[in-house]
């Protein structure tokens, strides 16, 4: 019985297990939580149930602020990379 304890306890505790795992790369954090936002409004435009209305405007709004709070960190970071045809700064460079 104590030698299982011991193979759970070493089995449970390895280096590799014990190292915490890297965070996605701010770009990708961005995107996906652009994803999410966009799957929230689509979500939200396609619920039928007035009961899930509610839920779906709150899961909306908490996309749109986790995607707000990102881009901003990305501000924040230098990250100037705008993947989206349409953007501003790309509409400017346009000529006429």
């Amino acid at each position: 019985m104590v030698m299982t304890w011991q193979k759970l306890v070493k089995n449970l505790l390895t280096p590799e297990e014990c190292q915490p795992k890297s965070l996605p790369d701010l770009k990708e954090m961005v995107e996906q939580a652009r994803q999410e936002w966009l799957s929230a409004q689509y979500y939200y435009n396609t619920v039928t149930d007035k009961d899930l209305v509610d839920h779906a405007v709150y899961m909306m709004q908490a996309a749109e602020k986790k995607y707000v709070y990102l881009l901003k960190q990305a501000r924040q970071a230098g990250i100037t990379h705008y993947p989206y045809p349409g953007h501003i700064e790309e509409d400017s460079k346009l000529v006429y």
